[in-house]
């Protein structure tokens, strides 16, 4: 409606008035997560504005500078998964990639003690996508004086908005204490630089960074870092997916120069290879009917962002189809993440664009879609006499409303479990994915106790939005420039290992798979 038919209504408002409109959706459904964002972008526009001609004129200032040095310190998510950060140097520059939470509460934060970092002479911020191991400790940089900006994608700016909320008050309400308040979150958004995948944009007098496609989640992206005048060019990967899904196109490999690539092996060992999606998808319904003629329900643990969309999109077809006719119920963060995915169709693959824009089918609405907010509603889904699907977080199963669900419903047979996504090393889910039956659990006082699990257990493999064994090598073979150097993260050591050596052997390219606080000379 506002763009008009074929972009008509644009072209007249610019031509009656001279000025360019730019064009912000609004969620399908309400989303104060957005609505917060926005609000305080509009409402700090003066001091934005401030700030922005600040960084282009330091920019502009030195650039052109003598070339020198790349190095790049590693500060997490190396030889494990979690708490991903990278420090990068030049002579005239210092850039954070990424700021992540550990996913336990040993090592839970980047190591930003290193001698080599300074907060104060902090250049900028990039964060690849929105996952709280990835971005989960950016605010805590800005309560304790940084004040430059945060690069990312509109969608990651949103999402980890959302998720690093939720992180605070599940903090505070469960140790009462949290790394940093929401003034640091605010900070983030007051500070963030939006780009678009493709959009070439200054960082530093001598960095250029350039977004593409990661494959991942919403918004995630690859960073391609130009260096100089052709000094040097780094792509970090972040969290890949090299495969075609539901939501995303595959990962990007299209760069015309990569001196040095920094991939992730969350999947890298040899016998990591995941079904396809096709498999998984019709196992997933096969559950789904079974469990709904006896009348039971299904809980899918998993993450607000990502996996949960894929699955609704694949029940929303189902639904469309006649296949499956169950209520889907979404509980904890999983809805607000979901209005964000509508509010930004241009980041969803071309088969979703098409169907959203040309055939007005969006998969993320439907009356099979039924919000859950709080315990009485909650409470209802799990007295209900009927059957139905229950998508809600947290996907490991390390707090959240699944752990309800789980309480009131893990002793009757007639019920399903179903893990879809990567299970942690020592988190519940990774615990009950392997065998074990009797768990702790929070009981309705908040006191744990201990229960025995009736309900039958099923693990659905191909929904992962990292990429497998396969997938890594078919990247790096795929990439138009070859690389000189590669550099494995974000994996446990044996998979890291095995995924460098595979590399190495196949395509006689360098590789390293440095440990935490290890740094390095690129150039």
């Amino acid at each position: 409606v506002v763009i008009g038919k074929a972009g008509e209504t644009l072209r007249a408002i610019k031509e009656q008035t001279v000025w360019s409109p730019e064009i912000q959706r609004v969620p399908l459904f309400v989303s104060n997560i957005v609505n917060k964002a926005r609000e305080i972008v509009h409402e700090e526009a003066k001091y934005r504005r401030k700030f922005l001609t600040k960084i282009g004129e330091k920019i502009q200032l030195k650039k052109g500078a003598k070339e020198g040095w790349v190095r790049l310190s590693f500060l997490g998510g190396f030889r494990e998964v979690g708490r991903s950060c990278l420090f990068l140097q030049t002579k005239e520059s210092r850039v954070l990639l990424d700021c992540g939470e550990g996913m336990s509460n040993i090592d839970a934060h980047p190591s930003i003690d290193v001698p080599e970092f300074d907060l104060g002479r902090l250049d900028a911020i990039i964060v690849s996508h929105a996952h709280l191991d990835h971005s989960g400790f950016v605010p805590y940089l800005y309560e304790y004086g940084y004040e430059g900006p945060v690069y990312s994608t509109l969608p990651t700016r949103d999402l980890m908005t959302m998720l690093q909320l939720d992180y605070i008050d599940i903090a505070q309400r469960e140790h009462g204490r949290s790394p940093y308040s929401s003034k640091g979150i605010k900070n983030a958004i007051k500070h963030s630089i939006t780009l678009d995948y493709n959009e070439v944009c200054d960082i530093t007098p001598d960095m250029r960074l350039t977004f593409q496609n990661a494959g991942h989640i919403l918004g995630s992206a690859i960073t391609h870092l130009h260096i100089g005048e052709g000094f040097y060019n780094l792509v970090y990967s972040g969290d890949i997916k090299f495969g075609r899904t539901h939501l995303f196109e595959p990962a990007f490999t299209n760069f015309s120069r990569v001196e040095g690539l920094v991939i992730e092996s969350t999947y890298g060992a040899q016998g990591d290879i995941v079904p396809q999606l096709q498999v998984g998808e019709q196992k997933i319904i096969d559950i789904i009917k079974r469990v709904s003629a006896e009348k039971g329900k299904v809980i899918i643990p998993s993450f607000s962002v990502g996996r949960s969309q894929e699955i609704m999109v694949i029940l929303a077809e189902c639904a469309r189809k006649g296949i499956l006719d169950v209520p889907v119920y979404l509980d904890g963060m999983v809805w607000d993440a979901t209005a964000i995915h509508t509010t930004y169709p241009e980041f969803l693959s071309r088969e979703l664009q098409k169907q959203i824009f040309h055939n007005d089918i969006n998969p993320f609405v439907g009356e099979h879609f039924k919000k859950v907010t709080g315990s009485n509603e909650r409470k209802a889904v799990i007295e209900s006499p009927e059957s139905g699907v229950i998508i809600t977080t947290s996907g490991m199963m390390t707090g959240g409303p699944v752990m309800e669900y789980v309480r009131e419903l893990g002793d009757s047979k007639k019920n399903t479990l179903v893990f879809v996504g990567y299970q942690a090393e020592g988190t519940l889910g990774s615990k009950i994915q392997r065998g074990f039956r009797d768990i702790p659990i929070p009981g309705s006082d908040g006191s744990m106790k201990s229960m025995r699990l009736e309900m039958d257990i099923q693990t659905v493999e191909g929904f992962s939005g990292h990429s497998d064994r396969n997938q890594l090598m078919n990247f790096v073979s795929h990439l138009r420039a070859r690389p000189e150097k590669i550099i494995v993260n974000h994996g446990e050591v044996s998979k890291s290992l095995n995924l460098a050596s595979a590399i190495h052997k196949t395509f006689r390219i360098d590789t390293e798979v440095p440990g935490n606080m290890d740094a390095m000379r690129l150039r």
